[in-house]
């Protein structure tokens, strides 16, 4: 009885601060980009391979890479194509690049992380993978949701 009259004591003082924490926005991500593993150099040429690739899908030129995304199946970004999905990212606006390890020495993966709403909403992880002579061979995005702390 003792545990429960302190329980119902505690749980009117804790509950305002869960509200206000639910009612917290997204904040946006920050300008200066995150970089982990690549100089800015590095950084900036792989952003201008997925724009001048975006740039040729729009004018209808050949692209060999694979492209893949998805997400949750009940998330409603698995409705939307690859395709659709790699051409609605602003590749300038990517908030953190890194590269990636890998056991093989001929692919250079990297991982880009995009948030089109802002930090703690749901964002893109984008692995993209480069080949021997530096160009895309994939990209593999996934919309995922944040850490809930």
């Amino acid at each position: 009885m003792r545990r429960w009259s302190s329980l119902l004591l505690i749980i009117p003082c804790v509950q305002p601060l869960v509200g206000r924490a639910q009612t917290l926005g997204a904040t946006p991500a920050p300008a200066t980009r995150q970089l982990s593993g690549v100089t800015v150099e590095e950084a900036t040429a792989l952003i201008e391979k997925l724009e001048d690739a975006q740039r040729g899908l729009r004018t209808g030129q050949f692209q060999s890479f694979e492209l893949l995304a998805g997400s949750i199946a009940s998330n409603d970004q698995t409705k939307v194509s690859p395709r659709e999905a790699f051409m609605s990212v602003p590749f300038q606006k990517i908030w953190q690049v890194q590269r990636a390890t890998s056991d093989k020495r001929l692919r250079q993966p990297y991982r880009l992380t995009y948030f089109p709403n802002g930090l703690g909403q749901p964002y893109w992880e984008i692995e993209v993978v480069l080949g021997l002579s530096g160009n895309v061979e994939r990209v593999l995005m996934r919309y995922e949701t944040p850490a809930p702390f």
